[in-house]
Formats: C-alpha cells, structure tokens, sequence
C-alpha cells in the first residue's frame, strides 16, 4: 500500500522513476494475419525477426526485474525462438507478457504456452461469434479455439489470460460480445483501446461522449459477469487501486500535460533502439547494445521528448484521458455531471 500511495504521488507530480518499469521488446514485425487497422506498413519499419544475439544483449541491458512485453508489430508466436526468449527473461526474474492474435501456425502451440513460464497471453479479439462487424479489426472464426484451449488448460494460478479489443465506431454490441465472450470462457481481464487513425484517417470511431455511454455499459456487463473491464480512459485494475484511479485518472501526469505512456515505459525494437512508443520508431532515444537503459532513460532526448511530446505525437490520443480531436473534426462538448462515471457505483 506505501508502495502504491508512493507511486501515485509520483504520477501526480510526474516525477519518473530511475528507470522504466515496464519494457517492451520487438522479437518481430511478422505476422500471420493481414488487419485493416494494423500500421506495421505505414511506419516504414522492416518486417523480420529479431535476432537471437540482439535479444540477449538487451536483456542482459536490464537486470532491474522489469515487467517485459514480447510483443512489437507482428504476431510473437510465429518467432522461431520465442520460447526460449520467454525462458532467458524468466531465468534473470522479469515478468513477462506476450499479446497474440491467437491464430497459431501449429498444432503443439497450446502445449507449449502452457508448458512455458510465461505469465499474461493477451488476445486480441475484436468480436465474436461469426456475426461480427469489426471488418477492419481483428476477427478470424480460427482463433477461438486456441483461446480457449489456452485458458482451459492452465494450471490455477499459473497464467492470467486477456482479451484486448479496439471500439470501432457503431460496433458496440462487438465489444459486449468479447466481454461476455471472455467471462464465460473463464479470462481474466478485459482491455479496451482507443482506435488509432494516424494513418489510417477514414478508419471511424466512437467520439467522446458516444465512447463514455459504452464504457459504462460495458462496464455494468463487466461487472454482472464478474471479470474486470480495464480501460485506462476510464478505469483499470481492482478494489482501491482501481477506486483511486476512477478518483485522480483527470490529474495523473499533471492533469494530462503529459502521455500516460511516458512515466514508466520504453519501446525496444529490433535493433535495439530504445523508442518512448512503438508507434514512434524515428524516435531513437538510444541503443541497448552500446548504451545501458538508465542512460538512455534519463538522457536529455528522453527528457526533452517527455516534455513536448505533442510536438511528435500530434494529436494521438490513445494513451491520455481526454480525445483529442483530429483538425478535421470539431471538438466534442464534454459530458455533463449526470454522465461522469465515477457518479455510477
């Protein structure tokens, strides 16, 4: 609890720690499905493996009992050597996390997530049951079988399982279903993101007081079904971490002067550069393989990006509270009193 009171105190003043807590590593740009809405090629990034020799050194670059994310702009399962990725994280104490569209490429996949260390699979799914109308997401009628197999097969306590899913404009009742859908099946949380459009512009979705009237019917259906909505315009986490998030989330980094994505979080990709988001690969803070990570986090381009960040983001909006309207669509009013969420109990 110290802990937790320190840490969002420190948030409040955005005071950033030493070093990130939170690291996520590009193993690959691949991928095995084709979605509308992916950006991988709009970045201009290469589309390849990262080697086994750059792995290692930049995890041997850490050593600080980071949370890892195996995840960059492809499907992590299809590397050749994830596993023993996976395994090298593990041995040197990090926790670690991998997103996966769920569509695997062999029969053995299940067994061998379940026989490894790894501690959160999330899926992202944006609708289910064949009656979908997230044509631009990510939807495949193969996937659910594997999801499934995967939470089934768990040992107790072993493997927390998401789902992720991204609200696309009009297709709200999608976003029930993956909730539902992940309750019955027996996941353990929910996330829900914002829809990028950088690249994408004529990709629609809901505007802020439409987004806000979902949340908290999502949430309801959330909580009647007993599994935990994370959705960090709104709320995350459980019992009073989540009350006090839902309370201060309009004051964290200084009432939104800063991305929630900066206090605590880099991007490595497959070359070793250290980037503040993976949706900012020209954004070279360092490299892992000359250079150590409290370094390169507390440089002064590191420094310098935290506090003028918009002049690089624009108006990204997918890690801060408020939507930020596009120059091309005028600002939404904001929701009175009677539509505040933290009114609803």
């Amino acid at each position: 609890m110290i802990e937790l009171i320190k840490e969002t105190i420190d948030r409040l003043r955005y005071k950033i720690p030493s070093r990130p807590r939170q690291v996520q590593i590009e193993i690959t740009n691949r991928c095995n499905m084709d979605c509308p809405m992916c950006q991988r090629e709009d970045l201009g990034i290469e589309l390849e493996h990262m080697s086994w020799a750059n792995f290692t050194k930049v995890v041997d670059k850490l050593g600080h009992h980071e949370d890892i994310t195996l995840t960059g702009w492809g499907e992590p399962f299809i590397h050749p050597r994830v596993f023993d990725m996976i395994a090298y994280c593990k041995e040197r104490g990090h926790k670690v996390m991998i997103t996966s569209n769920g569509l695997f490429t062999k029969p053995s996949m299940v067994k061998d997530i379940l026989s490894s260390d790894v501690d959160t699979v999330t899926f992202s799914i944006d609708s289910v049951n064949g009656n979908e109308t997230v044509v631009e997401g990510h939807t495949s009628n193969k996937v659910y079988e594997n999801i499934e197999a995967v939470v089934k097969g768990r040992k107790p306590g072993a493997l927390s399982v998401r789902l992720q899913a991204t609200l696309h404009q009009n297709c709200e009742n999608d976003l029930y279903d993956v909730i539902q859908y992940g309750a019955r099946i027996g996941c353990d949380i929910i996330n829900v993101g914002r829809l990028d459009r950088q690249f994408r512009p004529n990709l629609e979705r809901p505007d802020s007081r439409q987004e806000l009237s979902i949340f908290l019917k999502a949430d309801a259906i959330a909580r009647s079904n007993g599994i935990q909505l994370d959705w960090l315009q709104y709320s995350v986490s459980s019992g009073i971490t989540r009350f006090f998030y839902r309370l201060l989330k309009k004051k964290l980094h200084r009432s939104g002067q800063y991305c929630l994505k900066t206090f605590d979080y880099a991007y490595v990709t497959r070359e070793g550069n250290v980037t503040p988001c993976c949706l900012l690969p020209n954004s070279k803070m360092g490299n892992l393989l000359d250079d150590s990570l409290g370094n390169i986090w507390q440089n002064g381009k590191f420094n310098h990006f935290r506090e003028n960040y918009r002049d690089t983001c624009g108006n990204c909006d997918l890690w801060v509270i408020d939507q930020v309207p596009s120059k091309a669509e005028p600002s939404t009013p904001k929701p009175t009193s009677l539509q505040n969420p933290l009114l609803v109990k």
